[in-house]
């Protein structure tokens, strides 16, 4: 499956082990720390250009909410606690490179995170 028959084949009210499942359809998740520095750098970049050409198709189409003239941005996936997402307090967990971030955000935010 391609990424853009990622979002096709999701059902509205999917899972967290859904989606990963469906991802690991597109790419194999687990071979994403198994990589060079390199490969997973250039991967990095090309998700990073995805992103930011898919946030400005939503831009141009009007559909980013604001919020004090903040962007407020969507995220429906299971939370992986990067050094980027998770609380200042907690200690690195890298349990999420083997869950793939099933559960993961019960484990910060509690269950009804």
């Amino acid at each position: 499956m391609n990424l853009a028959d990622f979002p096709k084949h999701l059902p509205n009210d999917f899972t967290e082990q859904q989606f990963v499942d469906l991802m690991n359809q597109v790419i194999d998740l687990k071979s994403i720390p198994k990589l060079s520095e390199r490969e997973r750098s250039i991967l990095f970049s090309g998700v990073q250009y995805l992103a930011d050409l898919i946030l400005l198709a939503q831009e141009s189409l009007g559909e980013i909410e604001f919020e004090d003239g903040h962007p407020l941005l969507g995220y429906d996936g299971p939370f992986i606690p990067s050094v980027l997402q998770r609380p200042d307090d907690a200690e690195a967990d890298f349990s999420a490179l083997e869950n793939l971030g099933v559960g993961e955000g019960d484990k910060y935010f509690g269950e009804d995170g």
